[in-house]
């Protein structure tokens, strides 16, 4: 956290003098100063699905807190290069600054802009002001629609066509891309490799109206720390409540009460298909946004293909608001429904019998067909706000999301954000996480 103190200091000392520099050198950043917590002990908020701890009923102040600086040089009118350096908490605990955009641009023609390096990924709405909070009335992006896909950015090549229709009441812009992300997750043990991503996304704006729509293809594996896939295991289920299973590896041709090959000949094909091993990770969205400088409100919607252990899901919020001066309050909406699937599972007729036998005495019902399941989850959140510009470049926000759990193992983030640390389903006890947030937002 002193990192981030310190790098801000130094940065607004020195900021005037680098920006005066030269004409074509220019310097800028963002930083937010954020504290949270949940209402409950052992239900802890995390921001993002890589963070390793989160806020509980205390409040801490690194879950949204955040630095960039961004700079940019001009080779020439039409070539130039962007760099921007990012600090916030990461998945090894720590506030390693990390380079989140480092591209050269090329102005090929007055409409299209051609880029090459890293970049962001375009796949949400927000997704280019993601990190900057002081450009979006929120405290942080809608983490029910946002957490189906956490890819940062893209590194490769990308095309940007902008150009109106008619008089120039309607302007258009339409972006295509490709490339490769790699989505760290817990230093020395694995990550997420997404390959062959490619995407094209539309934004037609008129008048006060912004219609967005957006469309990525790629594959996703999970790779361990020595660059080979990570196999995992699978659950197989065998009561109708899905609380009773059996753990099954039919990697090593162990399926818990004997070989697979033996047991459940069907194993291997299954797993072939929950094994997150350059599975389809394919992303589907769309926008509305209505502002007419004090009534604004905004609907996003996305689709997630990606048929491995981790589910196909959809995702929605909307929010409205209204600026009085410098005075913003909000409420919006969100919902996210991971789309489970089950995968038959061959078990041989003996061994069914007696595993049936013994989840009767275990006071439970037998599933007719033995199941392997993927992620499974659906929530909803209601969230209230209010943003204060109280000063040039600076604005001060209090937010209130209560988060509903309605169908969750319990165990796992789910992408809803939260770890629990309990040993209740937190779908079973029927009552609302809330989360509290304060922020300071400044742009320089």
């Amino acid at each position: 956290m002193k990192y981030i103190y310190i790098c801000l200091t130094l940065t607004l000392i020195l900021l005037p003098n680098f920006a005066q520099a030269s004409d074509d050198f220019k310097i800028s950043g963002f930083a937010t100063l954020s504290a949270s917590k949940t209402n409950k002990e052992n239900v802890q908020f995390i921001q993002n699905n890589t963070l390793p701890s989160g806020s509980e009923d205390h409040w801490r102040f690194d879950n949204d807190t955040v630095i960039g600086l961004q700079a940019q040089y001009k080779f020439t009118n039409d070539l130039s290069a962007v760099i921007q350096v990012l600090s916030r908490r990461n998945y090894k605990n720590n506030y390693q600054p990390s380079l989140d955009w480092g591209y050269i641009s090329y102005k090929y023609s007055p409409n299209l802009r051609l880029r090459a390096g890293r970049f962001v990924s375009p796949v949400f709405l927000g997704s280019d002001t993601r990190n900057v909070n002081y450009s979006n009335v929120w405290v942080r992006p809608v983490i029910d629609l946002y957490s189906q896909a956490t890819i940062n950015n893209v590194d490769g090549v990308d095309a940007i066509y902008s150009n109106y229709i008619g008089d120039g009441d309607v302007s258009y812009q339409i972006q295509a891309y490709a490339g490769k992300f790699d989505k760290l997750y817990f230093p020395g043990k694995s990550y997420i490799k997404f390959h062959h991503m490619a995407g094209l996304v539309g934004t037609v704006q008129y008048d006060s109206w912004t219609f967005r729509a957006g469309y990525m293809n790629a594959q996703h594996s999970t790779i361990s720390a020595e660059g080979e896939y990570v196999p995992g295991n699978m659950r197989m289920l065998v009561s109708t409540d899905h609380q009773l299973g059996l753990n099954i590896d039919p990697l090593n041709d162990n399926c818990a009460v004997g070989a697979c090959s033996e047991v459940i000949p069907n194993a291997a094909d299954v797993f072939s298909i929950i094994q997150r091993k350059r599975r389809p990770f394919n992303l589907t969205s769309l926008a509305v946004v209505y502002d007419n400088g004090s009534y604004f409100g905004q609907f996003e919607w996305a689709h997630r293909e990606a048929r491995s252990s981790l589910a196909n899901g959809i995702a929605a919020y909307g929010m409205v608001g209204y600026r009085f001066d410098s005075l913003t309050p909000y409420v919006g909406y969100s919902y996210a429904k991971s789309l489970t699937e089950n995968f038959k599972l061959d078990v041989d007729a003996d061994i069914k019998a007696s595993l049936d036998s013994q989840v009767v005495g275990l006071g439970s019902e037998p599933l007719d067909q033995y199941v392997v399941r993927n992620s499974s989850s659906r929530s909803n959140t209601i969230t209230a706000g209010l943003r204060w510009d109280f000063y040039k470049k600076m604005a001060l926000k209090m937010q209130f999301d209560s988060f509903r759990p309605l169908n969750n193992d319990g165990f796992a983030t789910g992408g809803s954000g939260f770890r629990n640390l309990s040993n209740e389903t937190l779908s079973a006890t029927g009552k609302n996480i809330i989360v509290s947030t304060v922020s300071l937002d400044i742009i320089f």
